[in-house]
């Protein structure tokens, strides 16, 4: 309800004591409330009392707040609260609906016997519940509404301009006044450095000295720069050097082997541009990286080339090249320049030196990190630097976590070792062929049906094999995720998705992970020759982008995360097969993968098939053991599944908790419960 001031002045109230919102339609009117106040005996409190005369900082609404609670406490009777609408005109919306929402509070308690005087401009009456203006803790008071435009405030340095009168937050609220405020007005701030967040786009912080030039002084930013240095600092009349003018155009903090690069490419290519390589010629030391850049010849347009690869070139065989490399990689972050790092990698392929260089976390250095790995005998495991180069890397190539046998983990410790060579040997070809799981062993199901709680979540890493196993554990420790438990368990064969359907809940079943599969079946970009190295690499970026984020957004709605694998793949296969020590298999007829089909009927297997049963379909399938395959038309390039090797039939099976774990995770019990090796071999 709208209430005219007289009949606002007649209104009794059952409780007169508790807080109330009045809201002015303009400043007229509001000078009228105030003067009724004040004949009342009605003490007065501004918002700008509440902002401390050496802040450089405007108060945020819960802190002003706060501030005006005490100075309404310490007045005995009722206080009239003004200023509110200077305030307000400063913040930003959102800051604007904070101050009302915590103003609603107050409202709520009605624990403060004060009114609180505020526009029908700025009032926000759709945070506040209808039972406030039944209750008349809101109150409207009709008129014609005032219309006047926002200030504008320009807030400045003193650093480049002498101080007015407005020299803090305090004095430009009273000037502001006590009611709806209107103007443009100059705020000169002591040791200001950097724009307040929070208020709104009419308060515009102003610290280019160009801007400041032009803005206080009519000087044109077309001007040269000597002429512009000297007016500056005359008119300041404090005296100075075109050095401290430099300084503080780039910025003292910019004065950086890790900024200074950065700023310089946001600098404009005007002439001061080559004065600003003068200063940080004279203040950067000689045996910092970027003054080995900084050197004649210089030009905003060949800068970052020169940076990226050209001087990274010349300093490699440098007593301080490892600094330089650290030093490179920090004033690079965030910077696109990835282009410029393959040129720096194809100039210094055959340069083992090089490797201290390819440490900005870069597709393309992962990709040649791996390259060069593989031309490496990695018996001793993986050396430094690549171990710090390439954290996932040395997850990967782990040897501190165990397949739960000693010959088990020696065989995915070989294996990859090997993949990362990107090589075979007869002795793998052969122990692949002839490893023998244990007539018993866990199946990923018997694993699973011991996990299922309503407090489980399951993610499933399609194509994720036990080859990732020490990946999974380690990056778990790097990131310091808690592991409750791990288990390498069996998949179904064939080891193709279609015969592994894990069941579990829908609504407790996370987003699967896709990508494996996919670098397995098309390597890292479909319809391109993906090298090795790369898809190894934008396998190992699988578990950094997809695995691990999703499994926190588990943890972040579940107790638990489990993480496992329809099935594994099988890159030693594919070079074997290139090799010819894996055999192609006779058949008569088109078989149905390279790696498995169904039994013919009445036909004995061969040694190097093994069988398995479906009894859902009544189908009986022979498997391939080891690196042999079957006669199927077309090839497989990068990786083969569907087969019974280790790599493709085991898979993890690791349980992350949100719990905090006191004591190690532990390996899983070996439940024996499904015999793995020729079950049905008598079925036919």
């Amino acid at each position: 309800m709208t209430y005219t001031l007289n009949d606002y002045y007649q209104l009794a109230f059952s409780n007169p004591n508790v807080p109330r919102v009045v809201v002015y339609p303009n400043n007229t009117i509001a000078a009228s409330l105030l003067n009724y106040y004040k004949s009342k005996d009605v003490a007065v409190v501004s918002l700008a009392d509440c902002v401390p005369k050496e802040d450089i900082r405007l108060p945020m609404p819960d802190a002003i707040l706060s501030k005006l609670d005490g100075e309404i406490n310490k007045h005995s009777g009722r206080v009239a609260v003004v200023g509110i609408d200077a305030y307000l005109s400063l913040l930003s919306e959102g800051n604007v609906t904070a101050f009302f929402v915590a103003l609603r509070g107050r409202i709520d308690d009605a624990k403060r016997n004060a009114v609180f005087m505020v526009s029908g401009k700025n009032f926000l009456p759709t945070l506040f519940s209808p039972h406030c203006f039944e209750s008349k803790s809101i109150l409207k008071i009709s008129g014609a509404f005032e219309v006047c435009e926002v200030p504008k405030i320009d807030v400045v340095p003193d650093k480049w301009v002498k101080p007015g009168s407005l020299v803090n937050y305090h004095t430009l609220l009273k000037q502001l006044g006590d009611f709806l405020p209107a103007g443009n007005y100059t705020l000169v701030l002591k040791d200001l450095r950097f724009k307040q967040a929070g208020l709104g786009n009419n308060v515009s912080f102003v610290f280019d000295v160009q801007r400041i030039a032009e803005r206080f002084y009519g000087v044109s930013v077309d001007m040269e720069p000597a002429a512009l240095e000297l007016l500056l600092l005359k008119t300041k009349e404090r005296g100075g050097t075109p050095e401290s003018y430099l300084e503080t155009e780039f910025g003292v903090a910019n004065i950086d082997v890790q900024r200074a690069l950065k700023r310089l490419l946001d600098l404009p290519d005007d002439d001061l541009w080559t004065a600003y390589l003068w200063l940080l010629r004279k203040r950067l030391s000689a045996d910092t990286y970027l003054a080995k850049v900084l050197t004649d010849g210089i030009t905003r347009a060949n800068l970052l080339r020169k940076y990226v690869v050209d001087t990274a070139v010349t300093v490699l065989n440098d007593n301080n090249a490892k600094k330089f490399a650290v030093e490179r990689t920090e004033a690079l972050t965030g910077l696109l320049v990835e282009s410029l790092i393959v040129e720096f990698i194809g100039q210094t392929k055959d340069i083992n030196s090089a490797a201290l260089f390819l440490n900005c976390g870069t597709e393309a250095e992962r990709i040649e990190i791996v390259r060069r790995v593989s031309k490496l005998n990695l018996a001793a495991g993986l050396p430094e630097p690549f171990s710090s180069l390439y954290p996932a890397l040395a997850d990967y190539l782990s040897t501190e976590f165990d397949y739960s046998t000693s010959s088990l983990t020696d065989y995915f410790n070989e294996y990859r070792k090997l993949k990362i060579t990107n090589t075979v040997t007869e002795a793998f070809t052969k122990k692949a062929f002839d490893f023998a799981l244990p007539a018993s062993f866990p199946t990923r199901e018997s694993v699973l049906f011991d996990l299922r709680t309503d407090e489980t979540a399951l993610l499933i890493v399609d194509g994720m094999g036990a080859e990732y196993f020490p990946l999974l554990l380690a990056q778990a420790k790097r990131l310091n995720m808690n592991v409750e438990s791990f288990v390498i368990s069996s998949a179904k064969l064939p080891s193709s998705t279609e015969f592994n359907p894990i069941q579990w809940d829908a609504e407790r079943t996370l987003d699967e992970v896709r990508a494996m599969d996919n670098i397995i079946h098309d390597g890292a970009a479909k319809h391109e020759r993906c090298l090795p190295e790369r898809n190894i690499a934008a396998a190992l970026r699988v578990f950094e982008t997809e695995v691990f984020k999703r499994i926190a957004d588990g943890l972040s709605r579940f107790s638990r995360v489990v993480v496992t694998a329809d099935h594994g793949s099988s890159r030693l296969a594919v070079l074997a097969h290139n090799k010819n020590w894996g055999t192609t298999l006779p058949w008569n007829g088109e078989p149905l993968d390279w790696r498995y089909t169904l039994a013919p009927k009445n036909a004995a297997r061969p040694p190097e098939l093994e069988q398995q049963y479906h009894s859902e379909s009544g189908k009986t399938y022979w498997v391939v053991r080891g690196y042999n395959r079957l006669p199927k038309q077309g090839g497989k390039p990068n990786e083969l599944h569907g087969g019974a090797s280790l790599e493709e039939r085991l898979v993890p099976v690791v349980v992350f908790t949100k719990a905090k774990t006191v004591v190690p995770a532990k390996q899983r019990d070996q439940k024996m419960t499904e015999e793995l090796i020729d079950k049905f071999a008598d079925l036919i």
